[in-house]
């Protein structure tokens, strides 16, 4: 019984330790920010589709020896991303299941979908 106990904890901290890099707050870099759209279809006029343009925001942040690629669909429409969200800011976020959470300036998070991570393209060395 004692080794069981003894094996499951073991078990548990190298679990803890392999996602303790996703776990907590840290700080990222931004690879782009910028503002898209979707189009979706609201009505047919005789057999014609009618699109109407649904804004989403789609962010790309270096964690690490990772990128993750984000969208989050605005509440309102007149919602915008931070301006001074540029390639190479570092912003300050954490990451917990597939979720993304990038703080705004005023400390606000902003929580994006995630939709694909990747390996950190190696710099080249000349």
């Amino acid at each position: 019984m004692c080794r069981e106990l003894l094996i499951a904890l073991v078990l548990l901290g190298i679990s803890e330790g392999a996602h303790s890099v996703e776990s907590g707050e840290l700080t990222m870099t931004i690879v782009s920010a910028e503002q898209k759209t979707h189009d979706r279809v609201v009505a047919w006029v005789n057999d014609t589709p009618i699109y109407q343009p649904d804004v989403y925001f789609h962010v790309a942040v270096r964690s690490g020896e990772n990128v993750f690629e984000g969208e989050y669909e605005p509440v309102s429409q007149w919602e915008t991303l931070p301006v001074f969200w540029k390639p190479g800011v570092e912003v300050q976020g954490r990451i917990r299941g597939h979720s993304l959470f990038l703080k705004r300036p005023n400390g606000v998070e902003i929580r994006f979908v995630i939709l694909k991570r990747t390996a950190a393209a190696a710099k080249k060395k000349h």
